[in-house]
């Protein structure tokens, strides 16, 4: 679990630093080649279709606004979005509790039932019916098909409980 978080810590860090890095080489850009610069402003407009004598007063704006002009290039130019400072946190919490209920329900019949066998039955039963429900309602809030989602989503998890069970009793052996 450690190892999810910490990953999913890292890539949010890693894209703030991305961010970070990218906009100060547009900074500078900006202040030791302003031409080139604008010139780049230019053609982006052109792109979608806004003629050069309505692009210019654009380009004249954006020169007299370095905020606007970098804002601008951040997104426009390289296609980057202002990071939320809070995402790193926000995306390893999110993670770690995902992760510690999703792996409550696999576990549950194992603290009612005594008996092994009948409680990986129950533990596999309880399983494919969270995945059905879980993919349900990605479809459902991903406007995907609800069902067509919920038969994939418990396809794959069975797959890959298949697939780990197995493993385990090559180790095992």
């Amino acid at each position: 679990m450690q190892l999810f978080c910490l990953t999913s810590y890292l890539a949010a860090k890693s894209e703030a630093d991305h961010y970070a890095r990218e906009m100060k080489r547009e900074q500078e850009e900006i202040v030791a080649v302003p031409e080139t610069e604008a010139a780049e402003v230019a053609e982006i407009l052109a792109q979608y279709g806004v003629e050069p004598h309505e692009y210019s007063p654009v380009v004249n704006a954006l020169r007299k606004n370095p905020q606007a002009w970098l804002d601008f290039m951040m997104r426009f130019e390289l296609g980057l979005e202002k990071p939320d400072p809070k995402r790193a946190l926000q995306s390893a919490f999110t993670i770690a509790i995902a992760y510690v209920l999703g792996g409550l329900v696999p576990l549950f019949p194992y603290m009612f039932i005594p008996q092994a066998l009948n409680a990986v039955v129950a533990s596999a039963a309880i399983t494919l019916i969270a995945l059905f429900i879980f993919g349900y309602a990605k479809g459902h809030f991903t406007g995907s098909r609800p069902f067509r989602s919920a038969f994939e989503t418990t396809f794959i998890g069975a797959i890959a409980s298949a697939a780990a069970f197995c493993l385990a009793k090559v180790v095992q052996h």
